[in-house]
């Protein structure tokens, strides 16, 4: 079973709008994380300095550099589950076909640095195509992303994750 996290990346207020989106792109981009970068992709290059630019100049293109930047997902499979990262980048990589096609850039990076393979996207707000942001409403873990993620793992004989609908997702921000 695999677990998809979703994360907003934000306007950041003053000179750079897009900081929070560059951050994050060098951040899952690290060599260390990376197989010193064997594990990057997408369609928007494989160095972070690429993939940003790549990104910004669509915004500009679009004239649509307010709002949000793009989004952050992170697919994480449990420490026992005996899998590469050949295996992660190809679900992830399926993934990002099945969710963004060929209208949004996107990156991805699969990390080994810790005891449970998981990999991270980072894409572009603004599709490539026609403009248009991407949406994504309320309810959208549950009744698009995850399923997407569910598909996938099923298809390789991983198994779906079980989850309770009631249950409470995360820890509140005062807990944390």
């Amino acid at each position: 079973m695999a677990i998809t996290k979703l994360l907003r990346l934000k306007e950041r207020k003053g000179t750079n709008r897009s900081a929070h989106l560059k951050n994050n792109i060098y951040y899952i981009c690290n060599p260390e994380n990376t197989g010193e970068g064997c594990w990057i992709g997408g369609n928007a290059g494989t160095s972070p300095d690429v993939i940003y630019k790549t990104m910004l100049m669509n915004k500009r293109f679009w004239e649509k550099e307010d709002g949000s930047q793009g989004f952050h997902y992170v697919i994480s499979f449990p420490p026992d589950l005996t899998i590469d990262e050949a295996f992660v980048y190809r679900v992830t990589e399926e993934f990002c076909k099945e969710l963004l096609g060929d209208s949004f850039y996107y990156c991805i990076a699969v990390h080994n640095d810790r005891d449970h393979m998981h990999a991270h996207i980072t894409f572009d707000s603004v599709s490539k195509n026609d403009g248009r942001k991407f949406h994504s409403p309320k309810g959208d873990w549950e009744k698009r992303i995850q399923p997407i993620t569910d598909r996938i793992c099923k298809k390789y004989g991983i198994p779906a994750l079980d989850y309770e609908k009631d249950r409470p997702k995360g820890m509140d921000y005062g807990s944390w």
